[in-house]
């Protein structure tokens, strides 16, 4: 890694040298820029009424880029943040300039245990970054979790025209719960939100060179489990963490928000979508999902995904990563987490794992787009009626 990104961001050198090839980096006049065209998609202040190409659950126009960064804290010295950023990558052209194929550079290949990885069959590294500014979204990991726990889904954001960021909380990854070192829940139910508010303003203040990627008025938060309560009072703050009124845009998936105070939710002024499954114990949803759904009185809109047969884990990348760790020399603590976690997960009754991952997919960048972006031909796929498409998953919306 060279260079700092200023407020505490460092850059590796291969993102940097993917957004100088394009400009990124150069002083912009004007206002940012909306990003490249992109059919089907309806930019904010842009034309309306065309038509999207695909449904949300397939892949976007762009490819997906991956690269690894830290971003610390000037507020909190010592607190480094190791962040898995996917961006989207340029296309196959730039005007009259023909770019390498996705598969000319090196698959990403997404932390699991010390030497054990899973490979993307998506994103690849040094992906050149495509032209133009767009939405940042956070992803806020769960409890004992890690930065790629939903990795398919931002691969996904990435191709639909997304930067999106997932920092490791310290103290909340499962290698260090494994290990005994965790940190106490009341403290990091602060520090993430501190955590979310770190990368935000790595990518968005003016001094940052990756503020050149993103568009700061288009920003969003995507949690898992204990990352959902995170997501869900971004805007509001939560005990010893302020809220960050930049975030536009939130998504609660398995969220263990039943802790959250009714005064607090009702504060909330953002749309909200949220994804539970209905055999989830960890974070059962009438208590958790459905209790917050029933009190964002002032999330408008706001949506719930109730999903048949969803446990805790099957929004999350478990699955793969169990596998990975099969007969691999990695620490017991972190080998009986995976398995004890992938058997109730990866088999019948739990609903299938790949199909758990389409409808988070096509609910969360439907969402986004519309929220963020201002594609109201997205507004389409959030009804009853398209909700046929996944007859596993209840669908409500209100506001």
């Amino acid at each position: 890694m060279v260079g700092s990104a200023g407020s505490g961001a460092v850059v590796p050198r291969a993102l940097l040298v993917a957004a100088l090839l394009l400009g990124l980096l150069l002083c912009l006049s004007g206002p940012p820029s909306a990003g490249p065209a992109r059919a089907g998609v309806v930019l904010a202040g842009g034309s309306t009424g065309v038509a999207p190409p695909a449904a949300p659950d397939e892949p976007g126009p762009f490819t997906a880029g991956y690269q690894t960064l830290t971003v610390s804290d000037p507020g909190r010295p010592g607190r480094l943040l190791t962040t898995s950023v996917w961006y989207p990558g340029a296309p196959a052209r730039l005007g009259p300039v023909a770019l390498p194929p996705a598969a000319r550079y090196p698959v990403a290949r997404y932390p699991v245990a010390p030497g054990v990885d899973v490979s993307s069959a998506l994103a690849h590294e040094e992906i050149p970054v495509a032209p133009g500014r767009f939405p940042l979204v956070v992803v806020s990991h769960g409890s004992a979790g890690s930065r790629v726990q939903l990795a398919y889904l931002a691969e996904a954001l990435a191709t639909h025209g997304f930067v999106v960021a997932a920092p490791d909380h310290p103290g909340d990854t499962m290698i260090e719960a494994a290990e005994g070192r965790q940190a106490p829940l009341v403290e990091l139910a602060s520090d993430r939100l501190l955590d979310v508010s770190a990368v935000i303003s790595a990518f968005t203040k003016p001094d940052c060179p990756l503020s050149r990627m993103v568009r700061a008025d288009e920003v969003g938060v995507v949690g898992f489990s204990f990352g959902g309560l995170t997501s869900a009072v971004s805007t509001v703050g939560f005990l010893r963490a302020p809220a960050d009124p930049r975030v536009r845009a939130v998504v609660g998936i398995a969220p263990a928000t039943e802790v959250v105070p009714e005064r607090e939710l009702d504060r909330v002024r953002v749309p909200v979508l949220l994804v539970g499954g209905s055999d989830d114990l960890a974070a059962p949803v009438e208590r958790n999902a459905g209790r917050t759904f029933d009190g964002l009185h002032g999330a408008h809109p706001r949506y719930l995904v109730t999903v048949t047969g969803g446990m805790h884990n099957s929004f999350t990348e478990i699955c793969a990563q169990a596998a990975a760790v099969r007969d691999r020399p990695v620490p017991e603590g972190v080998r009986v987490r995976l398995e004890v976690t992938a058997e109730v997960t990866c088999r019948p009754p739990a609903v299938d794992i790949d199909r758990a991952h389409r409808l988070t997919t096509y609910y969360t960048v439907a969402f986004l787009e519309r929220r963020l972006l201002g594609a109201t031909t997205y507004d389409s796929f959030l009804t009853p009626a398209a909700a046929r498409r996944f007859p596993e998953a209840l669908f409500h919306a209100a506001g």
